[in-house]
């Protein structure tokens, strides 16, 4: 199994310094161009910021598995507060025991919600810096 793991490992680290290396061309690409003031044809510019945009998630490795991890983690609250709060309740009986239940869904509704918004944060972030790397290069731009 290590041997697997490793060699799984090896390919997904060239595969991600080839991208590195073919991305690290294409900006030298494009500042030649610039010091040359040859105008990037605009489906070109559009198709490089869309790939840069797709990409950005790949900068940070980590944080994909972070981001399915918790929408896992969320859905599995959900059912199991669902069911043990109805299991709860239905022990309980009563008016308590419906107390239960309303409360123990309402609970694992808002756990769910808060889990989903702490994923959503995280591509806020991401989407954040990606903005504000964008317009500092805009601005970087005009001023040039």
């Amino acid at each position: 199994m290590t041997h697997f793991a490793s060699a799984r490992g090896n390919i997904l680290r060239a595969i991600g310094r080839l991208a590195l290396v073919f991305g690290s061309i294409g900006v030298l690409l494009r500042t030649f161009l610039k010091r040359l003031r040859i105008p990037i044809p605009k489906r070109v510019r559009n198709f490089l910021q869309r790939r840069r945009k797709v990409s950005k998630l790949q900068e940070y490795y980590y944080l994909k598995y972070a981001i399915g991890v918790l929408r896992v983690i969320a859905w599995i609250v959900l059912t199991i507060g669902f069911i043990g709060s109805l299991f709860w309740g239905i022990t309980t009986g009563g008016f308590g025991g419906g107390l239960r239940i309303v409360l123990g869904i309402i609970g694992s509704f808002l756990a769910w919600l808060i889990l989903l918004a702490a994923r959503e944060l995280i591509y806020l972030c991401v989407h954040l810096e990606e903005d504000t790397r964008s317009t500092i290069e805009g601005i970087i731009d005009k001023s040039s």
